[in-house]
C-alpha cells in the first residue's frame, strides 16, 4: 500500500503537466461545439457547357446563385436559381427549393427538393416542367433520383414540311415536330479523394425519357473535379438510341461568400466534415428540359378540297392503273380517270409522243405537271416543292388544232408542247382557254406552227411565266401569247418568256366575247421577256379601262420591215409605265417604230411614263424611235418622257428620234429630261408643264 502511494506521488507532476496541456484544447472544444466545412453557405457560379446534350443541340452558358440556411441541422432549406443562354440565343432557367437534414448516426445528409424548369424552344413550344428529387450524401458516396414532368403545352407546331415521296396516288410529306419528354434519372457516385481542396468525383447512372410513342433508355457517366469552391471541371458521356452518343465538357468559376457551412451535434469528425461539405452545392440533375425532335410523315392536303392531293401518273413505257408505282401509258387515260382539282403528273417516258398524241382537255382546278421540272404546290401546311423526277420533259401533241385546252384555275408546268397543225389565222395553237377564270402557265416549251398560248377570254389571276415559245415563220399570222380580258378584274403577269418568230409577240386586248360598252380592267405586268423576229412585239390594245400596266425590262429584237416594238393604245383612266426596255431593229428596215403610244377608238384620259428605254435602229429606218400621238379628239395624256436613249444609225429618208404629236388631243409633258436622241419633233397641242400639274 505504501509502495502504491509512493508510485502515485512520483507520477503526479507528469499527470498535472499533461492535464495542463489538454486544458486549452478542451476549452476550445467547449467554445466551438460545431462540425465545420471549409465551403461557404452561398456562392455565385458562371459556367459554360459544350456542346449538345440529351434533348438539346447547342452548348449553353449558365449564371447560378445558390444558398443554404444551416442554423438547424435537421432542417437546412436551400434556394437554387439558374439562368441559361444557349449558343443560338435561346433561354432556359431553373428555380429550385429544397431542404437537407443531417443524420448524425450514419454521418449522412438526406435531401428533398423540387425544381421548376423552363426552356424556350422554337415553333410554338416553351417547355415548363416540375422536377422533384431525393438524395443521400455521405463523405464518400452520393445517391440521388430525379423525376421530370412537363406541364402545359408539351409539343410544338409541325415545321420544315418537305416533299418526301409519291405513294400510290398520294404525295407524302416529311416534317419535324418537337415533344417535351417525361423522365427519370438516377445516379450513384463516389468521391475518389477525401479532400475539400481537390475533390475528384465519379458518378454513373441510368435515365429514361418518354414522349408517346417514343422512349429513350440510356446511361450517363461523369467525372468531376473541384478545387476548393473556386473552380471546377466536368466531363460526361451518355448514350441512348434516340439522342445517341453525347460527350460534354463543363468549366465553372465560383465566387463564394457568407459564413462557412457548419452544424452542431455529436459524432463530429476531427477534421473537415466531408459529409456536411456536400450540402454546400446544388443537387445534380438534368437541368435542361429534354425535348425530342421527331421526324413525321403525312399526306399532302390540297387546300382546294381539304382532302389529300390525288395524283394520276402517266409514263408511256408503262401500262397500268395510274399510280406512281404503275402509271397510265396514255395521257388520255389520265384525262378520263381524273376529276376536278386533281394533279396529272407526266413522266418523260421514252421521250417520244407515243401515248401523248391526243392532247388533253383539263378540268377545273387541275394541274398538269412534267417530271423534268421542279414543281411547287399549295398544301394545308404551305407551299411545297416537288423536285424534278427525271432529267427530261414529256412531249405531247395532237393531230388537229389545239393540244392543251384549259378550264378554270389550271396550272401547267414542265411540258414540251409540239404543234404540227397549220390552222391559219385564229388557230388554237399549243394551249388555249376560253372564258376561264385564272391560269398559271410556266416553265413550258412550245414548238408551234401557229399560235402559242391563247386565252380567248380570261379573268382572275393569269400568270404566264418562264415559257419558251417558237413559231414556224412560214405559218403566216401567229401570236406567241394572246390574252383577251373579260369584264372581270384581272391580275395579269406575263414575264420572263422567250418568244421567237411570231408575227405578234404578246397581244393583250379586250375580249371579243364582251358585249359592246362592257370594258375590262386589269393590273398588268409585262416584264423580262425576250422577243425575237416579231412584226409587232408587245401590244396593249384599247378599251382596257381604269387599269395599270407596267412594261419593263423587256428585250426586243427584230429584222422585219415595218416592225413595231411596243405599242400602247391608251384607254380611259389607265396608267402605263414603259421602263428599261431594249428595242433593236436592224437590216434594212422601213417605217419601224420602237415605242408607240396612239389611241384607237374612244377618247382616253390617261397617264404614261416612258423612261430609261434604249431604242436602236439601223438600215433604212423611216419611222420613229419613240412616238406619242393623240389622233382622236378628246384625248388627254399626262406624260413623263425621260432618260431614254434613241439611236438611228445609217438612216436614209426621214427618221425621228422622239416624236410628240398632239394633232387632235392634248399632250401634257411633266418631265422631258436627259433624253439622248438625234432629233425631237413636236406638233399640235403639246404642253411642257411643271411636275405634278398634269395628273401624274
Amino acid at each position: 500500500m505504501r509502495a502504491k502511494t509512493l508510485f502515485t506521488m512520483a507520477l503526479t507532476p507528469f499527470i498535472l503537466s499533461a492535464a495542463a496541456q489538454q486544458a486549452p484544447q478542451m476549452e476550445k472544444k467547449s467554445e466551438d461545439p460545431f462540425c465545420r466545412s471549409p465551403f461557404h453557405v452561398m456562392h455565385v457560379d458562371v459556367r459554360h457547357t459544350e456542346s449538345k446534350g440529351v434533348g438539346y443541340k447547342d452548348g449553353y452558358t449558365t449564371l447560378e446563385g445558390f444558398g443554404i440556411y444551416d442554423h438547424n441541422p435537421y432542417f437546412m432549406p436551400f434556394l437554387d436559381l439558374r439562368g441559361h443562354v444557349f449558343n443560338d440565343g435561346k433561354l432556359a432557367g431553373n428555380v429550385g427549393l429544397g431542404e437537407r437534414t443531417v443524420i448524425p448516426s450514419i454521418n449522412h445528409i438526406f435531401g428533398l427538393y423540387l425544381y421548376y424548369d423552363v426552356r424556350q424552344e422554337e415553333h410554338g413550344l416553351t417547355v415548363n416542367q416540375l422536377s422533384p428529387g431525393i438524395e443521400m450524401l455521405g463523405k464518400r458516396m452520393e445517391y440521388r433520383i430525379n423525376a421530370y414532368f412537363p406541364v402545359g403545352d408539351d409539343e410544338s407546331h409541325s415545321y420544315q414540311h418537305k416533299f418526301d415521296r409519291f405513294d400510290g396516288n398520294r404525295i407524302v410529306l416529311k416534317n419535324k415536330k418537337k415533344f417535351a419528354m417525361t423522365g427519370v434519372d438516377a445516379e450513384v457516385g463516389a468521391h475518389i479523394t477525401q479532400s475539400t481542396r481537390h475533390d475528384f468525383y465519379f458518378g454513373i447512372g441510368p435515365y429514361y425519357f418518354t414522349a408517346d410513342p417514343n422512349n429513350a433508355w440510356g446511361g450517363k457517366t461523369r467525372l468531376y473535379w473541384r478545387y476548393k469552391d473556386y473552380v471546377s471541371l466536368e466531363a460526361s458521356y451518355s448514350y441512348d438510341h434516340i439522342f445517341k452518343n453525347i460527350v460534354q465538357g463543363t468549366v465553372m468559376f465560383s465566387y463564394p461568400f457568407g459564413p462557412k457551412l457548419k452544424r452542431t451535434g455529436r459524432n463530429c469528425p476531427n477534421g473537415n466534415d466531408l459529409a456536411l461539405s456536400r450540402a454546400a452545392f446544388a443537387p445534380y440533375r438534368f437541368e435542361i428540359p429534354v425535348v425530342e425532335t421527331r421526324k413525321q410523315h403525312r399526306n399532302a392536303v390540297n387546300p382546294a378540297t381539304g382532302q389529300p392531293w390525288r395524283v394520276w401518273f402517266v409514263r408511256n413505257t408503262s401500262s397500268s392503273n395510274g399510280t406512281y408505282e404503275s402509271p397510265f401509258s396514255t395521257l388520255l387515260a389520265a384525262q378520263n380517270a381524273s376529276g376536278p382539282n386533281d394533279m396529272i403528273y407526266v413522266f418523260q417516258g421514252d421521250g417520244t409522243t407515243r401515248g401523248m398524241d391526243a392532247g388533253i382537255v383539263l378540268k377545273n382546278g387541275q394541274s398538269l405537271f412534267g417530271s423534268g421540272t421542279k414543281q411547287t404546290i399549295s398544301t394545308s401546311v404551305g407551299r411545297i416543292n416537288i423536285p424534278a423526277q427525271t432529267r427530261g420533259a414529256p412531249t405531247i401533241t395532237a393531230p388537229g388544232d389545239g393540244i392543251i385546252f384549259l378550264a378554270n384555275g389550271n396550272e401547267i408546268s414542265g411540258m414540251i408542247v409540239l404543234d404540227t397543225f397549220d390552222g391559219g389565222m385564229g388557230a388554237l395553237g399549243g394551249m388555249s382557254g376560253q372564258d376561264i377564270v385564272g391560269a398559271n402557265i410556266h416553265d413550258n416549251v412550245l414548238q408551234v406552227f401557229d399560235d402559242g398560248i391563247v386565252i380567248g377570254s380570261g379573268s382572275g389571276t393569269l400568270r404566264i411565266v418562264n415559257n419558251v415559245l417558237v413559231s414556224d415563220l412560214a405559218a403566216g399570222v401567229s401570236t406567241g401569247i394572246f390574252v383577251g380580258l373579260s369584264d372581270q378584274f384581272s391580275d395579269l403577269n406575263v414575264s420572263n418568256n422567250t418568244l421567237t418568230n411570231f408575227q405578234r409577240g404578246i397581244d393583250i386586248r379586250r375580249s371579243l366575247l364582251l358585249p359592246a360598252g362592257s370594258n375590262p380592267s386589269c393590273n398588268g405586268l409585262i416584264s423580262g421577256n425576250q422577243i425575237f423576229g416579231y412584226l409587232q412585239g408587245v401590244q396593249i390594245r384599247t378599251n382596257i379601262v381604269n387599269s395599270t400596266f407596267s412594261v419593263v425590262n423587256n428585250n426586243l429584237f427584230s429584222s422585219r420591215d415595218g416592225n413595231l416594238g411596243i405599242e400602247i393604245q391608251p384607254s380611259n383612266g389607265s396608267r402605263y409605265s414603259i421602263d428599261r426596255n431594249t428595242i433593236s431593229n436592224a437590216n434594212g428596215l422601213t417605217t419601224a417604230v420602237g415605242i408607240m403610244v396612239d389611241a384607237v377608238g374612244a377618247p382616253a384620259v390617261a397617264s404614261m411614263s416612258i423612261t430609261n428605254n434604249q431604242v436602236t435602229a439601223s438600215g433604212g429606218a423611216t419611222g420613229y424611235g419613240i412616238t406619242v400621238s393623240t389622233a382622236i379628239a378628246g384625248n388627254v395624256y399626262c406624260a413623263n418622257i425621260a432618260n431614254n436613249r434613241v439611236a438611228l444609225l445609217n438612216t436614209a429618208g426621214v427618221a425621228t428620234g422622239i416624236n410628240l404629236s398632239g394633232t387632235s388631243g392634248t399632250i401634257n409633258v411633266a418631265d422631258f429630261s436627259n433624253n439622248i436622241t438625234p432629233s425631237v419633233s413636236s406638233t399640235g397641242t403639246v404642253n411642257f408643264v411643271p411636275a405634278g400639274t398634269c395628273g401624274q
